[in-house]
């Protein structure tokens, strides 16, 4: 009977160290992460829409807000929030309610239990990415745009704040 319990807890220790050296999947370190053709960058900075209808940052600074090339995707694992849409302002949208914006649509894909990936095909073309900046009236050459992605969950709405690097002439 004892041997048959030594043998018992040698196997589980076996089977232990055998699960256990296969080495951890990797982790998504960060609830939102934006997925770049080259990089992946934790959202840190989110912003809130005032019931005054301006935009103001309620996480983080402007230097936490980056600028990237191109966009891939954003990959969303926070418990209790869920993707809602994706939206193109101005600057004058943290100062302004009157201030032009286009909402647009978003795909999802469930990846875990709690892990969605968000495609926002309008934000893959350079071209769109132009006409949308012209739309909420950024002028040519400027890089005053921003593009949010939401989150939203318990009755309130985070605005994930990003901008684009306008190709060189």
């Amino acid at each position: 009977m004892a041997n048959r319990s030594r043998l018992a807890r040698a196997a589980a220790l076996g089977l232990a160290l055998l699960i256990g050296g296969a080495g951890k999947a990797p982790a998504q370190t960060s609830g939102v992460v934006l997925h770049t053709s080259t990089e992946q960058i934790p959202l840190k900075a989110y912003a809130e829409l005032h019931r005054s209808g301006v935009m103001q940052l309620t996480s983080g600074s402007a230097k936490d807000i980056p600028v990237i090339q191109d966009f891939r995707f954003v990959r969303c694992a926070l418990t209790g929030w869920l993707p809602g849409r994706a939206l193109v302002a101005s600057e004058e949208f943290f100062r302004s309610e009157r201030a032009e914006r286009r909402i647009l649509p978003i795909a999802t894909r469930q990846i875990g239990v709690t892990a969605t990936e968000v495609r926002i095909a309008d934000f893959e073309s350079a071209q769109k990415i132009a006409e949308l900046m012209r739309a909420v009236g950024v002028p040519e050459g400027s890089d005053d745009a921003y593009f949010f992605f939401t989150l939203t969950g318990d009755g309130m709405t985070r605005y994930y704040p990003f901008k684009f690097k306008r190709p060189a002439p």
